[in-house]
């Protein structure tokens, strides 16, 4: 009824031509719903309106947050309408509306909306002076766009360019989305170096100034990630600090569970999985199958077998009320871990029968077709064990078949783990072009014989070497222009000259990487047995984050290899100095406080122990002065 009386309303007005309450008219378009029938009679009665009006209305209903995506669509194509009759600052309004539509439009995933959105950026970025507010909004659009039609080279600088003026606008929330959004690229691309100093950054920003979104999810993918890399204590350390609401989130308890079994505490994973059973709502199966394996690991079999019956029985309830809705109940997959270990265990203990049955149930999961790394490796133990369970059972032939889906697993994990084993993003940046030249290159001359595979292989393999070499030789003509800077800057404050404007072509990472080095190299920090990343950001009056950032970007490797190494080539100057000194006072002179450490870490650098090197050095100083006796 409303709408029939807007309809009236507007029909008169274009009637009389009077539109001196076209705000009441963009009030009432605005609260309809896109979707409606009677809106599309509306909507053909604006376009009667003159050409400014209409603008000014379509603009408005441009405005809405349709849920729709045939609502987003039909935003689109009125906009599109207008575009050609707006001009000046309506036009630029459009085209703002359109690239944030183009945008909505791609995360429902229709095609080619990322390709007209970057359209209606260049024209933007062309044609129109935008205010530092729309800058970044049309700037975190463009890298998403980007990103989605695999313009990798272009995406990270975006956002990097995004996170230094946000950060000298002061705008914590939105530095805070940066890290998150570089981190989370860098994760995709298994470089977990750069990418958890940056979730730490994120969770330590959302906790200072209190971002409760940010905390949540800068927290969970901290955990999360500092667990997949293989920091459990870390991991736990993060989990046991946290709010309640990140604490019971279902997402962490693999990560919880697997950093205690990780850690040989078997028991603190069971008094975790069983708060979480206690909750409400909790998944039942996962949580009862997580502590049966618990159990499974130390070998008690009676516990193990509680646990999983409950599960057991938690997804017979399930799959019955699914029959009732004629829906078909699945086997879910976190019984595949729990029932082949606990068969392995059973056939260990000769109790053929009931391992049997225990394969049989998770039989088809093992052969389920899988997209992740992580269930494929469960798959391939499973099938492998169950392989071996047969040919000891002579099932010879089901033995053979398990075997020949093992290795179809295999053949896909390994073609899938080619594909995405880039562990450092900015040298998958760098030899981009030249995989895609030898891509082109071999569709065209690819030949289906053995000899030219090996040539071609050979090809890459010379490649790669070449432009490793190259990118060495750059990376090092770059450190020493940055050092060569450096001197100049330290000369200058010896001489006390307290001018900053040396230091003013540095960014901050780099001007806080060159400080840490003077205070450790050219100071000689490295020789306090205490000194840690905490107490060197102390003096240099920054943070843990800022400094682990600065370190590894510039030398590419963490501080504690970064700081053993000036150790090391300490103790290597001792020893040619004076080769007769004793080697039991060699740690305490380096900045060690342990000989273990200072041991363990000579050998990393020249894989022989400090008494090894020191009789390669008295035979090196020996040798020519025997020589020239005999001469």
């Amino acid at each position: 009824m409303r709408s029939i009386y807007l309809f009236l309303f507007l029909f008169l007005c274009s009637a009389c031509s009077d539109f001196d309450n076209k705000e009441v008219l963009d009030r009432e378009l605005s609260d309809v719903s896109i979707l409606s029938v009677s809106f599309d009679s509306l909507l053909s009665e604006v376009r009667k309106m003159p050409s400014r009006d209409r603008v000014a209305c379509i603009i408005n209903v441009s405005r809405r947050n349709e849920k729709e995506i045939d609502g987003v669509k039909k935003q689109e194509r009125l906009l599109m309408e207008i575009l050609p009759i707006s001009y000046g600052k309506k036009r630029k309004e459009v085209l703002l509306h359109l690239v944030t539509i183009c945008s909505n439009l791609d995360r429902f995933g229709i095609p080619c909306a990322e390709l007209r959105g970057l359209k209606w950026i260049e024209l933007l970025e062309k044609n129109h002076s935008l205010s530092q507010e729309e800058e970044w909004q049309v700037s975190e659009i463009k890298a998403l766009l980007l990103n989605r039609s695999g313009n990798q080279d272009e995406f990270l600088p975006i956002w990097y360019k995004l996170l230094k003026q946000y950060r000298e606008a002061d705008r914590p929330e939105d530095v805070g989305k940066c890290l998150l959004t570089i981190a989370n690229h860098f994760v995709m691309l298994e470089d977990y170096d750069n990418a958890l100093p940056l979730y730490e950054e994120a969770y330590q920003l959302a906790v200072e100034y209190e971002f409760v979104d940010l905390q949540k999810s800068s927290g969970i993918m901290l955990i999360k990630h500092l667990c997949g890399a293989g920091y459990y204590s870390r991991s736990l350390e993060y989990y046991n600090k946290t709010n309640q609401e990140i604490t019971f989130n279902p997402a962490m308890q693999n990560e919880v569970v697997k950093s205690y079994m990780e850690l040989n505490k078997p028991d603190s994973a069971r008094i975790y999985l069983a708060k979480r059973l206690l909750l409400e709502g909790g998944n039942k199966i996962a949580l009862n199958c997580m502590m049966a394996e618990t159990y499974i690991h130390e070998g008690q079999e009676d516990s193990a077998f509680v646990f999983l019956d409950r599960a057991m029985k938690s997804y017979k309830e399930k799959a019955k009320n699914y029959q009732r809705k004629d829906r078909e109940a699945i086997l879910p997959n976190c019984f595949l871990s729990p029932c082949y270990l606990f068969a392995d265990l059973l056939w260990k203990k000769g109790k053929i029968q009931q391992a049997s049955l225990y394969y049989t149930i998770v039989e088809p999961l093992m052969k389920e077709i899988v997209k992740t790394p992580v269930r494929m490796e469960l798959q391939m133990k499973a099938l492998t064990n169950f392989s071996s369970f047969c040919r000891e059972t002579k099932q010879y032939e089901k033995a053979l078949d398990l075997l020949a889906r093992r290795d179809s697993v295999l053949q896909t994990y390994l073609e899938f783990k080619a594909k995405n084993d880039k562990k450092n993003y900015a040298e998958r940046l760098k030899i981009q072009e030249l995989k895609h030249e030898l891509n082109e290159s071999e569709d065209v001359n690819r030949i289906n014989t053995h000899v030219a595979a090996i040539c071609i292989f050979l090809l890459v393999i010379s490649v790669a070497a070449t432009f490793k070499s190259i990118s060495m030789y750059r990376k090092l003509k770059k450190q020493g222009a940055v050092n060569y800077r450096l001197q100049g800057m330290i000369k200058k404050c010896d001489e006390g000259d307290t001018s900053e404007s040396h230091s003013a072509s540095m960014d901050q990472y780099e001007l806080l990487f060159w400080q840490a080095l003077h205070k450790v190299r050219d100071e000689q920090y490295f020789l306090k047995s205490d000194l840690t990343i905490e107490t060197l950001a102390d003096v240099l009056n920054t943070n843990r984050s800022y400094l682990s950032v600065s370190i590894n970007r510039f030398c590419a490797k963490g501080f504690s290899v970064w700081l053993n190494n000036f150790r090391i080539q300490h103790a290597e100057q001792l020893m040619r100095e004076n080769p007769s000194i004793a080697l039991k006072d060699l740690p305490e002179q380096c900045g060690y406080a342990t000989t273990g450490t200072f041991v363990r870490n000579f050998k990393r650098c020249h894989n022989m122990s400090p008494s090894e090197f020191m009789n390669k050095l008295l035979i090196e100083q020996t040798l020519p002065k025997v020589e020239k006796t005999f001469q």
